[in-house]
């Protein structure tokens, strides 16, 4: 898996630890979407 922006390798670990997500098919490191979108992610309770 690759980041959508950066497309470095996203790690497995890099999700347990919510450094990186999945949203709608495509995998963002969590600093990556928020430099994009200027906004951070928020865990879905």
């Amino acid at each position: 898996m690759q980041c959508a922006l950066c497309n470095e390798y996203i790690d497995d670990n890099e999700f347990v630890f919510d450094e990186a997500f999945e949203i709608d098919g495509e995998y963002w490191h969590a600093e990556c979407y928020a430099e994009y979108f200027g906004e951070e992610l928020e865990e879905a309770v």
